[in-house]
């Protein structure tokens, strides 16, 4: 499949050639430890906010967003954002006649549900993740009064020799984390083949231990029944060492030159060998070193907390990536089918992506610049 390269104001005229980007030459050793992506991180986030500074589409410098890493947010503003989540999931559902939809965090599970087998492996991976954490940043500000950004969570920071996901801010289950690991739950493996964690069973403390999963899992006989349970998690610092760690991260953007190896380095999409050298990649190692009841099922994991902070990192590659060599890199590449089965055309900018009844839909086009203003308008700041 191949990228396809569409003009918006500000790229270059067709066939004009584009300077190559400068980007600096890494050791192994600078790659490892985190300096060569918060040096990448810092170029495209100066390179993003000069195009905000000349920018006439409505995001100015006084609107733009900054999103975070959750260690680098305030106490005051990490708790501000669970008490959110919290509140949304208080908030009635806007799906009729889903029984297990009983509130608005539920509805992100139907939307994830129905939506899996278009927006995974297909040129919507990227853009319909993107704008699904912008609608659920739009929820939290309007159903729940909270005036912050979405967060992300860089997952090398917790694993690789760096830490573990166990103690990591996000997950060490303290007052400001969104919860903590599942208990210790015996078995010979963690489902999919994969190793076990270190947990498995119901949040022991923290925020969101007293959370309902009402839909799910994807393997009932009728996944969208109400069937409320505990959340689970099944930590995991070895997958994520294996696959998530910083040199993953800064792999993923220094090996791509275009768009459609970035997606199958993303996801270790197995039709290219750039994605079969992936391995498990870093969306999948960043889902199921969280795993868990929802956060391991494909379909539900929207359900899950963390899913939001996994998916803002893998949009912040994307951002980084993109603003590295922003003319060149405004692309779209792939079918609207996960795997192109069935076989469809080739994605264009107005192609349609879905959110209702949660949020008005929009076109890929609208979501590929996150300062373009129609709707997005946001940042990420270099951790």
């Amino acid at each position: 499949m191949r990228s396809l390269q569409f003009l918006v104001a500000g790229t270059l005229l067709a066939g004009q050639a584009a300077a190559a980007p400068q980007i600096p030459n890494f050791t192994q050793q600078q790659i490892d430890s985190g300096y060569a992506i918060r040096e990448l991180s810092r170029i495209a986030y100066e390179n993003a906010m000069a195009r905000v500074a000349k920018s006439t589409s409505g995001c100015t410098l006084e609107t733009v967003r900054v999103r975070k890493e959750w260690r680098n947010m305030t106490l005051t503003d990490r708790k501000a954002y669970q008490e959110a989540v919290q509140c949304l999931m208080q908030k009635p559902s806007r799906n009729k006649g889903i029984d297990g939809a009983r509130s608005a965090w539920d509805d992100y599970g139907v939307l994830h549900y129905f939506q899996t087998p278009y927006v995974h492996n297909s040129a919507t991976f990227l853009y319909w993740h993107r704008h699904l954490n912008w609608v659920l940043e739009q929820d939290l500000r309007d159903l729940c009064g909270y005036t912050g950004t979405v967060s992300f969570w860089e997952w090398g920071l917790d694993c690789g020799g760096l830490g573990t996901v166990e103690t990591s801010p996000l997950f060490d289950g303290s007052e400001y984390s969104i919860g903590s690991n599942g208990a210790k739950v015996s078995r010979p493996g963690g489902g999919f083949g994969m190793p076990a964690g270190t947990g498995g069973g119901c949040l022991l403390s923290g925020p969101f231990s007293n959370f309902t999963v009402n839909l799910g899992p994807n393997t009932a006989r009728n996944p969208l029944k109400y069937n409320p349970r505990c959340i689970k998690r099944d930590l995991n610092t070895n997958l994520c060492s294996s696959a998530a760690s910083l040199r993953n991260t800064t792999d993923v953007i220094l090996l791509s030159p275009n768009l459609e190896i970035f997606q199958a380095i993303v996801q270790g999409d197995t039709r290219w060998p750039e994605g079969v050298r992936a391995g498990m990649s870093v969306h999948g190692g960043g889902h199921f070193s969280i795993s868990g009841d929802p956060g391991g099922d494909f379909y539900f994991s929207s359900l899950e907390p963390g899913f939001y902070f996994h998916h803002g990192n893998i949009d912040r590659l994307h951002f980084i990536w993109q603003n590295l060599d922003w003319e060149n890199r405004q692309t779209i590449s792939g079918t609207n089918t996960m795997f192109n089965r069935p076989p469809t055309p080739e994605a264009v900018p107005s192609d349609i992506m879905g959110y209702e009844p949660i949020n008005r839909n929009v076109t890929i086009g609208q979501t590929i610049d996150t300062v373009g203003g129609t709707p997005l308008c946001y940042v990420y700041a270099p951790w």
